[in-house]
């Protein structure tokens, strides 16, 4: 799979771009601020239908204009298929693939499969327990539709339940429909999370090993209250807690990721490397599960990743890129030119370099066939 060409209007900094991408390394380098980020982001738009930054709509279109596209044009196996999604504050949000609008944007995930490496990985380990949460959703999401459709109906009934328990509503019968609705869609998405972790434990051991050694050790431990019980006995037990805070004390929406290394809580005691080389190969073996599940390579995004890395970290990794086939298509962000041709030195295949400004994309270099 490959993004061949990305048509742009109006999204962020960025006022109109047309780019014809090759099917290896797409570098961009330039200064902060000059947009480079912005178009990982159109492409990231593309396949999950919003911003990787997690802003409203309103906020992606560039300022001034009056709507923004994001146009691409995909090669998916032997076929060719284009993917549109537009906005304007006077229209709702209009997602096309082949020119047929989706009368569902939840239905577009997993069309085109995403990892991203980004600045805001570190979140993953010094946030709140949602950004792994969040994190495990989107990957299941793009392996498994009924995953999403669980998400969904779990979040709206969750809602539901919220609202009585605010307004003191304790009819039995109309209780038991929500928690029933929450109990089979909970315990869907607990089973897709513990299996999504344990699928994720060898390649995330494989991967960090090669970019840092041998001498450090990471782990995965998924925690859910429907591990030990079924979420009817949860929230029978805290039915009395519940009704007083006005609020869901139980269930997966309460869920964790525990991050280890050498067996310890990596938010309180790993150094910004570990914590760098320990997202990026998190990163990676997300890439290896979905790659499996998918039988296609997603596209591959990484944003100033060899940030807080030393000289011989970043070389690993591209050792790790370059020396597996499972790896296709790459779009790689830098501010150093010279760091970016050392980069395209340790990749086979083809490369192409833009130089980026203000918004604009001027191509650099261009190699292989």
């Amino acid at each position: 799979m490959r993004l061949d060409h990305i048509s742009i209007l109006n999204f962020k900094n960025i006022a109109e771009a047309d780019i014809d991408f090759c099917g290896g390394a797409n570098c961009l380098v330039g200064a902060n601020g000059m947009g480079k980020s912005n178009m990982l982001e159109a492409v990231y738009y593309l396949s999950m239908t919003r911003s990787f930054l997690r802003l409203p709509d309103s906020e992606v279109m560039r300022h001034g204009s009056e709507g923004m596209m994001v146009r691409g044009d995909y090669t998916l196996g032997d076929r060719k298929e284009q993917v549109s999604i537009g906005y304007s504050p006077e229209r709702r949000k209009v997602l096309r693939r082949g020119g047929k609008e989706y009368r569902r944007m939840s239905a577009h995930i997993g069309t085109i499969p995403i990892v991203l490496v980004s600045p805001q990985d570190h979140f993953l380990i010094t946030g709140a327990p949602e950004e792994r949460r969040r994190l495990m959703d989107m990957v299941i999401s793009q392996a498994d539709g009924a995953y999403l459709s669980h998400l969904m109906r779990y979040a709206k009934a969750l809602q539901q339940r919220n609202s009585m328990l605010r307004q003191g509503m304790t009819d039995p019968i109309l209780t038991e429909g929500v928690e029933r609705q929450m109990e089979e869609s909970a315990a869907a998405i607990c089973a897709g999370r513990e299996a999504m972790t344990e699928a994720l434990r060898e390649p995330f051991g494989r991967y960090y090993r090669a970019i840092a050694g041998a001498g450090e050790t990471p782990g995965l431990e998924y925690s859910s209250v429907l591990k030990c019980m079924s979420l009817h006995d949860a929230l029978e037990r805290s039915r009395a807690k519940d009704a007083a805070l006005g609020h869901t004390t139980e269930g997966i929406h309460r869920d964790d990721l525990t991050l280890l290394l050498d067996g310890h809580d990596l938010k309180r005691l790993g150094s910004q490397g570990q914590m760098k080389t320990y997202t990026v190969a998190l990163r990676l073996a997300v890439f290896d599960y979905l790659h499996k599940l998918l039988g296609m390579s997603p596209i591959l995004l990484l944003d100033d990743i060899f940030d807080k890395l030393d000289a011989a970290r970043v070389r690993n990794i591209m050792e790790v890129v370059s020396g597996s086939d499972v790896f296709g298509q790459i779009f790689i962000t830098d501010t150093g030119r010279e760091h970016i041709d050392r980069i395209l030195e340790c990749l086979p295949g083809e490369h192409l370099l833009l130089g980026v400004e203000q918004g604009r994309y001027e191509i650099l270099k261009r190699t292989g066939a």
